[in-house]
């Protein structure tokens, strides 16, 4: 099993990832489960390769706007998951 270390940045709510062993590997995913897939669906697809370990490297910055994101999301679905007040 290869192994790849993946440069991950925000943009414009887009997880933009860089493979830092394979120069032209830049894919983007609007999480980061899919920029995982993306990552390694371009591998596959440029070098064949399907056996592949991945660790991201997420700045600081990026991790709190991501957790700041799924807080507020997974606070919307409790708030649309109560059951109307009878009036």
């Amino acid at each position: 099993m290869k192994q790849y270390h993946v440069m991950v940045e925000q943009d414009d709510g887009w997880f933009v990832g860089r493979v830092l062993e394979r120069d032209g590997v830049t894919t983007q995913g609007r999480t980061l489960d899919e920029l995982v897939f993306m990552v390694r669906d371009a591998i596959g697809l440029m070098w064949d390769e399907t056996d592949v370990h991945l660790e991201l490297l997420v700045p600081s910055e990026a991790k709190t706007s991501f957790e700041t994101r799924r807080r507020a999301r997974d606070s919307q679905r409790r708030r649309s998951r109560k059951p109307a007040k009878a009036a």
